[in-house]
């Protein structure tokens, strides 16, 4: 395995799910900085990455036994930086995508028990 290969493959991987899932993704409180960075979390990077690389799953044993610092691993494979401003900079600017559509509200379920008491109690009053 190539790792300049392998370092093109994760950051092509990872800037298009990025891209893909950014408006959610924006949300989510996984955002840090390091060595002047603003970027996610490496642990969630490295997450991302191990369900869409295969060789980056053979390789990670090794890679830990080097290093176990996630930021470490995340500045060895080329990926930190701020994902924003890599896709502002590419040729593939980033996609217009709608704001998520949000769940709807969990319908209101009345206490049936409580509704047929309360009929009870009106019927039975004169």
């Amino acid at each position: 395995m190539n790792p300049e290969q392998l370092r093109q493959t994760v950051r092509s991987k990872w800037l298009t799910y990025y891209q893909e899932n950014r408006p959610w993704i924006v949300r989510l409180a996984i955002w840090s900085t390091y060595r002047g960075q603003r970027r996610p979390s490496s642990s969630f990077i490295l997450g991302v990455l191990s369900a869409l690389e295969p060789r980056l799953v053979d390789a990670l044993p090794v890679i830990v036994e080097l290093s176990n610092d996630p930021d470490r691993i995340i500045s060895a494979l080329g990926l930190n930086f701020n994902p924003d401003e890599e896709l502002a900079k590419s040729d593939n600017p980033p996609l217009l995508t709608p704001e998520p559509r949000l769940l709807p509200p969990k319908p209101f379920v009345s206490n049936r028990a409580e509704e047929h008491a309360e009929d009870a109690l009106e019927r039975s009053q004169p």
